[in-house]
């Protein structure tokens, strides 16, 4: 009897034994289950992270090859959207390097274009009356006239030509007396204008309107351009 005993705890024992390694061998096969797939996640995000940093950088190569606003701003954007590393980083100071050349090419050519056109422009402010001691008012009037160019009313009174020279005229009193921006943003409304931007231009009507106290000749609407054309001939005698 003492005998079986023993056999039988040498088999419960073995059993317990091969039971244990049985479990930690398993455990040792889950633990290297879990580093096998956070380790393909670590390879996937790093593969997304690679490919998405290189969609980023072509952006930024077409911006440096061809710097235009679109591309630029393009660049800018996507390059603020990666996650933060060293190469974002750099995408970011390569997109800021071209965004401030760009700036300063703007600014060195609107500089030669205002010393060509510095007469002219001379002129249109005193045709516009804006020579000396300029008004808000008489600012306000200016670009409200410039407006029922483009805009569709059922009332227009005064007409003022939008052009480079009226446009650049309007621009230099603006920058000489910031004060005049205060209730509306007059010059920012200026430089879309002068990048032919006028998207914008019926609420700018109205905006100048309300504030002249308009009752009578509300915007609601943009003129063809066969119509713009049409009035320009009308008006200032000159094909649009």
């Amino acid at each position: 009897m003492g005998i079986h005993k023993r056999k039988f705890a040498m088999v419960v024992l073995a059993c317990m034994v091969l039971a244990g390694g049985g479990m930690i061998g398993y455990k040792f096969y889950q633990e290297k289950q879990n580093e096998a797939v956070i380790e393909t996640q670590q390879q996937v995000e790093k593969e997304a992270s690679q490919e998405a940093s290189g969609i980023v950088e072509t952006k930024v190569i077409s911006a440096e090859m061809n710097p235009t606003q679109e591309n630029i701003e393009a660049a800018e954007e996507a390059a603020r959207s990666l996650p933060e590393s060293e190469e974002k980083r750099k995408l970011v100071d390569r997109a800021a390097s071209v965004k401030e050349e760009y700036i300063r090419n703007l600014k060195a050519k609107e500089e030669v274009r205002l010393a060509e056109l510095e007469v002219n422009i001379n002129q249109a402010k005193v045709a516009l009356g804006i020579d000396q001691a300029p008004s808000e008012e008489d600012v306000l009037e200016i670009l409200h006239n410039m407006t029922h160019q483009k805009v569709r009313s059922e009332e227009k009174w005064g007409f003022v030509h939008i052009n480079e020279v009226n446009l650049l005229a309007v621009k230099e009193v603006l920058q000489e007396n910031p004060a005049f921006n205060q209730n509306i943003n007059m010059l920012s409304i200026v430089t879309e204008w002068l990048n032919n931007d006028f998207s914008d231009i019926v609420a700018e009507h109205n905006s100048i309107w309300k504030m002249k106290n308009g009752s009578v000749g509300k915007a609601y609407g943009i003129l063809s351009p066969s119509e713009e054309a049409a009035l320009v001939k009308e008006q200032f005698g000159v094909q649009q």
